[in-house]
């Protein structure tokens, strides 16, 4: 019996490639900008995007969350033809997006004194703040982009939102250059100017893609009866949407805090250790965002079959993801393990020794976590598919706040291991969480397809 199923290895990776190369492009956005900061500003400007990034993406993740309820509905629809629901759900997820992004955006800009009371190095703050203002702005535009590739997506249609991303990840790295160092007429803006060059390459994004969507035989339909007109909404569909989006929005910031908690705990200790951390986690959210490509093969996939009521095959696909996930990280861990000692030094000045030295024994972590990583965060895609949000994010919750962040504590301050242990409880973190998601897909198929056939 072979590995891999050919049939539905084809269709996930037709799926899942053109995703890969989108989130290429967003988590490059980031990795860019820590590279850049990190070689022409030095360890303590590295330390300030890290601590900006970690509560931006706290906030941000919470949005993004709530756009994934849109894919698994209109790729139900789509299955049984179903325009006017999908119409529907392009509708009020905009509405929800563009909703919960103004929220978060303010919720950010309200809560930046904070940081001067977080306990995290003082000579790193002010940077912080200059930087998570404009990150904060740019929620905004980024959901309407999300909303936008969300119904994508979900259509199977997915090389649009690549283009749209490699391009205005071309356009991000360029003006950070630009407005770090002050080149031509822009005046030297450090790491404010890295945050400025996203929120620009963010809102380039969301135009592009609407263009290329309108000009699409697959997506143009939807494009052109798009509508905000008060008769299309309806109190059922904002409920069924946020009944979806709200428990992906708590697993998915669950895990995201937990990343973001280490950092502060991780800060705690010194800015190297902070540094040394954003090193790794650069590296682990590279690999991690190219796994959520089959993350989104699988939601789209098992949304089909859900639509279609055949949960034998449904079955059949998840088990056949999670074993392409798994050969992907063992990948993408063998990478990381042979270049520990050279990948680090992409990301700050050699004379940074104490930094590169921490951050490649960090990377050994990574790189035996990578495993779990991609197992969970593909799960969460199949549970997705089939509607199932709810008992997911009490295993996240589980998982990361009640284990993960607890443990990092006492391993990295208490213990003073560092940034050393921090990571040894966030793998065992992604390891338990990575359990409870798979048993939980595969009991719950099994019952689909018990009660289907009776």
């Amino acid at each position: 019996m072979n590995f891999l199923n050919k049939n539905y290895t084809k269709e996930a990776l037709t799926l899942a490639l053109p995703v890969m190369l989108t989130q290429v492009g967003q988590v490059s956005v980031n990795l860019f900008d820590n590279i850049i900061v990190g070689k022409l500003l030095g360890a303590d400007a590295l330390a300030s995007v890290s601590l900006g990034n970690a509560v931006f993406f706290s906030m941000f993740v919470l949005a993004l969350g709530f756009s994934f309820a849109i894919p698994p509905l209109v790729s139900q629809a789509h299955s049984q033809h179903d325009h006017k629901t999908i119409n529907s759900v392009f509708s009020h997820g905009f509405v929800i997006n563009m909703a919960v992004g103004t929220i978060l955006m303010a919720v950010l800009l309200l809560a930046m004194p904070l940081l001067y009371h977080s306990g995290q190095p003082e000579k790193i703050i002010p940077d912080t703040v200059d930087f998570l203002t404009i990150m904060a702005i740019s929620i905004v535009p980024f959901m309407a982009f999300q909303t936008l590739r969300e119904v994508s997506e979900g259509l199977s249609y997915t090389i649009g939102v690549t283009k749209a991303t490699i391009i205005a990840n071309v356009i991000n790295i360029v003006l950070n250059y630009v407005f770090i160092k002050g080149i031509w007429i822009f005046p030297e803006m450090g790491v404010k100017g890295s945050a400025l060059a996203s929120l620009i390459a963010r809102i380039f994004m969301v135009v592009f893609l609407y263009f290329v969507l309108l000009k699409e035989n697959k997506t143009r339909q939807y494009i052109k009866d798009f509508s905000l007109k008060m008769q299309v909404f309806s109190k059922k569909m904002f409920e069924k949407m946020i009944r979806l989006g709200f428990p992906t929005a708590l697993q998915m910031f669950f895990e995201v805090t937990a990343f973001a908690g280490a950092a502060f705990i991780c800060g705690l200790i010194s800015a190297h250790d902070i540094a040394s951390h954003q090193i790794a986690l650069s590296m682990a959210s590279f690999t991690f965002n190219l796994c959520i490509g089959f993350s989104v093969a699988s939601t789209v996939m098992i949304g089909r079959k859900l639509g279609e009521k055949n949960f034998v095959e449904l079955r059949k696909i998840g088990i056949n993801n999670l074993k392409i996930a798994f050969l992907f990280m063992c990948f993408c861990g063998f990478v990381f393990i042979v270049g520990r000692n050279i990948l680090p030094t992409f990301f700050t000045k050699p004379e940074e020794i104490e930094v590169i030295t921490l951050a490649s024994k960090l990377m050994i972590i990574a790189a035996l976590f990578q495993l779990s990583d991609g197992i969970q965060v593909t799960a969460l895609g199949m549970l997705r598919g089939l509607q199932d949000v709810k008992i997911p994010s009490i295993y996240t919750f589980i998982a990361y706040w009640l284990i993960t962040i607890p443990l990092g504590y006492f391993l990295c301050v208490t213990l003073k291991m560092g940034a050393f242990g921090m990571w040894i409880a966030l793998g065992l973190g992604l390891t338990i969480s990575a359990c409870m998601l798979v048993k939980r897909f595969l009991n719950l198929s099994s019952r689909r397809i018990n009660e289907n056939t009776k």
